[in-house]
């Protein structure tokens, strides 16, 4: 097969991961797989130094029609069978793509949980017939692209997956770093600094904690973004700068996780699944997640779940954790087993293969 996988910010986020992976997992099975972007980053850069093609189409929404024929045109040449759009704006791009260009498949993937306005919701009815399938990685994305109008025949619920996790290094090696002494609970969050991520009410969260014991424990925060200065001006103001270390963002992430002994996320709203969260059930660790997206699912039997936004309740899930290290140990042991058995990588890129196949056999 010849599949094309459209983007518009080839960055380093999640919608990132998923494409590399199926990229990755697609051309070693012999299919031949391309990128189309507008906004050059890491992903059109990890496409180029592997020689996958990849090619950049302005895809701003005054140029949506001039950039489906560009699409159509580069399709036509090439003998793409299938274009994955990864968002909602790539799709309608891609929809367009295919009235040039007949004989091409479109699938799209929704990665965020959005309620969309009317006017998108009378597009997705009009559009969505167009689509080979449309993909949501959770239960609940499924039900909000119904909600959004997406037709129900068209939507295939396939999940994020993540690969067991190799033998991780010693967790000496981050607490050494940072001077973490042995004894001191780590809760690990890795996200970007930014307004959905639900980083302030966290930092509420390890506020009140502080105030309820007397167990030490530190809040390591691995990311970069826009809130970058604004939430260590709220660490400051909290007097949290002892409790909250904050790193930046990291490639070494197994470090991270090897010293951590809680998985924390704190989302407000948008996320889907959290390639973060698998990374962490994968690597045994118990979760404390907020009911956004997929966090419900994925914590069911190994961690807790709180309100998006509520920082009592997320204090007090930490402070269970933090005071229990056998049933951190127990939890951790099922995360693993969960992300296994139902969030396997080789599952997800298998299932979704198979439909491209059914789709253009």
């Amino acid at each position: 097969m010849d599949i094309l996988y459209l983007i518009a910010y080839a960055g380093k986020a999640g919608t990132e991961k998923y494409v590399a992976e199926r990229m990755e997992a697609y051309t070693r099975a012999g299919d031949t797989c391309r990128l189309v972007y507008d906004t050059a980053g890491p992903l059109s850069d990890y496409c180029r130094e592997r020689g996958w093609p990849a090619l950049r189409v302005e895809m701003r929404p005054s140029r949506a029609l001039s950039a489906a024929r560009e699409l159509a045109a580069y399709c036509r040449e090439q003998g793409v069978e299938i274009i994955h759009a990864q968002y909602p704006r790539e799709n309608v791009i891609a929809l367009l793509a295919s009235v040039f260009c007949p004989g091409v498949r479109v699938f799209f993937t929704s990665h965020l949980t959005i309620t969309q306005g009317a006017l998108w919701r009378a597009a997705n009815r009009l559009l969505s017939p167009r689509n080979a399938a449309v993909i949501a990685v959770c239960t609940r994305g499924a039900e909000l692209l119904r909600r959004n109008g997406v037709r129900p025949e068209k939507i295939r619920v396939i999940f994020n997956g993540v690969e067991p996790c190799p033998a991780l290094p010693s967790p000496c090696l981050f607490r050494e770093e940072y001077a973490i002494a042995p004894d001191t609970v780590l809760f690990l969050t890795m996200a970007r600094y930014a307004p959905e991520k639900g980083l302030n009410e966290l930092l509420e969260a390890v506020y009140l904690l502080k105030s309820r014991t007397s167990k030490p424990f530190c809040c390591v925060i691995a990311g970069d973004g826009e809130e970058y200065e604004a939430i260590t001006e709220r660490i400051r103001e909290l007097g949290l700068e002892r409790t909250v270390i904050q790193t930046g963002y990291r490639e070494d992430r197994e470090v991270l996780l090897a010293a951590a002994d809680v998985y924390v996320s704190s989302s407000l709203y948008h996320e889907a699944m959290s390639y973060s969260i698998l990374e962490a059930m994968s690597a045994a660790r118990p979760l404390a997640v907020t009911d956004v997206g997929a966090g419900a699912e994925l914590a069911a039997h190994c961690g807790f779940v709180s309100p998006p936004g509520d920082a009592e309740a997320m204090a007090e899930h930490l402070h269970i954790l933090l005071e229990d290290d056998a049933l951190r140990g127990s939890l951790g042991s099922a995360a693993r087993e969960r992300a296994e058995s139902i969030f396997s990588l080789s599952d997800s890129l298998e299932r979704l293969h198979s439909l491209y196949e059914t789709t253009i056999g």
